[in-house]
């Protein structure tokens, strides 16, 4: 339940590039960042945002392959940690130190809203007043499906069939946990 609205993207134009995430179930979320709004943010000029672009380009190529491939979980996550390294390398090579500064505030501004998207759910279950016997329930439906995810992460599977059976897992849990909560919690929960 703590996830149902997690997952939503963050999509802020077409013209974006991914910084990556991870969450509870340590599955790599990608969230994707507008280009031409860290332009503005750094105040690039044009021959900045050239390079840039080509630089978030060769870098978004290399991160999509490894989504894709058939590795563990944690093989993935250092992969995709060496890539991010290697693009702010670069990064730190084109702008100045002030705009380095200005790049880092977007960015981080941008992890703290991912963050707090999931307090504001975490926030939501909190205030949904549940019953010691809701509590029970719903804290085995979710014990049942880190359990299911633990086993998945274990399979060598691509980015896409992980999904969709985390997807999968996912709904099927949610579907548990609406079952238990009283149409009132059902409507706070739609309306959140």
């Amino acid at each position: 339940m703590k996830k149902i609205l997690f997952l939503c993207a963050l999509m802020l134009s077409i013209n974006s590039f991914l910084y990556s995430y991870e969450d509870y179930y340590q599955k790599v979320y990608t969230v994707k960042i507008s280009k031409a709004e860290i332009y503005k943010a750094v105040n690039a000029t044009s021959q900045q945002q050239k390079q840039l672009s080509k630089v978030f380009d060769r870098y978004q190529k290399r991160a999509e392959g490894v989504n894709g491939m058939l590795k563990k979980y944690e093989t993935k996550k250092e992969k995709l940690s060496e890539i991010e390294s290697k693009r702010y390398e670069e990064i730190a090579k084109i702008l100045s130190y002030d705009q380095l500064l200005l790049y880092n505030d977007y960015i981080n501004s941008k992890k703290i809203e991912f963050e707090e998207k999931n307090d504001k759910i975490k926030n939501l279950l909190d205030n949904l007043e549940l019953k010691n016997e809701q509590k029970a329930d719903i804290l085995k439906y979710d014990r049942d499906f880190k359990r299911e995810v633990r086993k998945l992460k274990e399979k060598f599977m691509s980015e896409e069939d992980f999904s969709k059976e985390f997807e999968r897992l996912r709904a099927e849990r949610n579907e548990k946990i609406r079952s238990v909560l009283t149409e009132e919690q059902k409507k706070a929960v739609d309306n959140f």
